[in-house]
């Protein structure tokens, strides 16, 4: 591949018809691994969008007719958008019927490359699964694998590492290392936390108001106060949050478990539980930690009754067992979600305001007419996040960390007796992380809310942590699952 150079300079980009995207003086040479960071809301992917010349230029010079590769959550998101319009088509093929799989979108791969890559993030056994059944980081990694695969003069990964277990991670960090010490292929890498960047970079950015403000060397950028900003927040003070309206405020139907589950037996491709009992009692908080694709979000979906098998299984929650009659909406009233795919299928154009009163109802959208007291409690939520003035604007409108924060406050609106929290801090700054941790602390403090945390980064835990179920690997893609009470 012979040396590459790529120059931006004040180059205006138009994002909307009132808004554009200004990269003022950028050059990107070959075996260049540039780092960016941002707050929440200040662009950094619409910039990484301008990067990849996804963008009409307004003025100034940027390059042309090259080949950049952008890894992104809209991309995950759009995967999936085409995915479920394949499998929903009339006379749809087997094939169709479905969906895509890994193997479908890296069949037209170098195979000197694929194999490399396939290596790395050990993705032989998810190749013919469909990508519907994949977790966040397991899609996640394919997206990168199939980025990797195309060669790119350059390649942009914007929080490619959020929802990556603890080895995915370093795997990643050491693929984007090696890729920048021996191929021409030039990196920009947008991160959200110090441990995402790379020790070899060559460049360190300021994302703000849609704009490449600063750029230098690590050092000295990492000496700068917005910098510190940026990837480091001390404690925040002490908060108390809006109370929900009487008419939501719930208590489990009997003093017993929350969550029952009985020799819970799921198998896919593999035996995922095999005789499980897991318990949450009421005031019981848990921290759920493993490996991408371990189990952690089947054990979820079988607590929510999102996943079909909970009706071939032993599961009681909040009194109700499930496959006895009951409602799926007898349920959801009492507990409160934050997950990657349910991020995935928030694809409605809705007010802010109006995602965060769907809390409320347990829907995708607003379909009920709320009364005064759940509009003075949204507007409450929407000023403490600093959103206050933005209640009428489109939920698709906001950056991904933004909408992650509103999701998690649509949530915790209604102060539910469950709050289960699948990797609620993906895609957050410094800031953002340590306000929704000190959110879930409250709650673990003051009233009748009990916590199933999930995150891959154990220091994302908030205070307050009663007992630990951990997959544990051992041997080839199998795991021992382990609880635990953590010691006071």
């Amino acid at each position: 591949m012979q040396n590459i150079s790529l120059s931006w300079q004040n180059a205006v980009f138009k994002l909307s018809e009132k808004l554009s995207v200004s990269i003022p003086a950028l050059r990107l040479n070959s075996h260049d691994l540039i780092v960016l960071i941002g707050s929440n809301g200040c662009g950094k992917t619409s910039v990484a969008r301008a990067l990849a010349g996804e963008l009409p230029l307004l003025e100034g010079t940027a390059p042309q007719h090259f080949n950049a590769a952008l890894v992104s959550f809209e991309k995950q998101q759009k995967l999936f958008e085409d995915d479920y319009n394949l499998r929903n088509t009339d006379a749809a093929s087997e094939q169709e019927e479905r969906g895509y799989t890994p193997r479908d979108l890296l069949k037209d791969s170098d195979p000197k490359i694929l194999w490399e890559v396939i290596k790395a993030f050990n993705l032989a056994n998810l190749l013919d699964r469909p990508v519907r059944l994949l977790s966040g980081g397991e899609g996640r990694k394919i997206l990168i694998a199939q980025c990797l695969c195309t060669s790119p003069d350059l390649l942009i990964l914007d929080a490619q590492f959020d929802a990556l277990d603890v080895k995915s991670r370093q795997n990643l960090l050491e693929i984007i290392s090696y890729i920048h010490e021996n191929y021409e292929i030039p990196i920009v890498l947008i991160v959200n936390r110090p441990d995402e960047i790379p020790a070899n970079l060559s460049m360190m950015g300021i994302i703000q108001d849609l704009k490449i403000i600063k750029i230098d060397k690590k050092e000295i950028i990492e000496k700068d106060e917005d910098a510190k900003a940026l990837l480091f927040c001390g404690n925040l003070p002490d908060i108390t949050l809006p109370k929900a309206p009487a008419k939501f405020r719930l208590l489990p139907l009997n003093p017993g478990p929350l969550v029952e589950l009985k020799n819970v037996n799921i198998t896919y491709n593999r035996p995922i539980f095999k005789d499980l009992n897991f318990t949450v009692m009421p005031h019981e908080h848990w921290q759920i930690s493993g490996p991408n694709g371990a189990g952690k979000s089947t054990l979820l979906s079988l607590i929510t009754g999102d996943n079909p098998l909970v009706y071939t299984n032993d599961v009681t929650v909040f009194g109700f067992k499930r496959g006895s009659g009951e409602s799926i909406w007898d349920i959801k009233k009492y507990f409160g979600v934050v997950s990657g795919a349910l991020h995935l299928d928030y694809r409605v154009s809705a007010p802010l305001i109006n995602v965060v009163l769907s809390g409320f109802y347990d829907s995708i959208g607003l379909y009920n007419r709320p009364g005064d007291e759940e509009i003075n409690c949204a507007k409450a939520w929407l000023k403490l996040i600093g959103l206050e003035h933005k209640e009428q604007m489109s939920f698709k409108q906001l950056s991904f960390g933004q909408q992650r924060i509103l999701l998690i406050v649509r949530a915790l609106v209604k102060n539910p007796p469950l709050l289960i929290l699948d990797e609620p801090l993906q895609g957050l700054d410094s800031y953002a992380r340590a306000m929704v941790r000190s959110f879930i602390s409250y709650f673990m403090h003051h009233g009748d809310t009990s916590i199933l945390f999930v995150s891959h980064h154990a220091e994302d835990a908030p205070e307050g942590i009663t007992n630990k179920l951990t997959f544990v690997p051992v041997g080839d893609n199998n795991y021992e699952i382990v609880q635990e009470k953590v010691k006071d």
